[in-house]
């Protein structure tokens, strides 16, 4: 199944820090909370069109990890 991983990063074009998760070399979302918006997150296409398929459980425990991480920083 999928493996996870996750960071913490700084893009030029946000205000405050995002939080990156990728599946291998690939970056499957970004969650991200800017002044005066709700946490929102993107989830990006793979590289090469097919389907993201991960366990949920896993996926949500890293929501609720990037949530609070951004938080923490904001």
């Amino acid at each position: 199944m999928t493996q996870f991983s996750s960071l913490i990063s700084s893009p030029p074009d946000r205000e405050n820090l995002v939080f990156e998760i990728w599946s291998g070399t690939e970056q499957l979302a970004e969650v991200s909370r800017e002044p005066g918006r709700p946490v929102e997150f993107v989830i990006f296409p793979t590289a090469d069109g097919r389907k993201w398929h991960f366990k949920l459980e896993e996926f949500m425990t890293l929501m609720d990890k990037a949530v609070k991480k951004l938080q923490q920083t904001s």
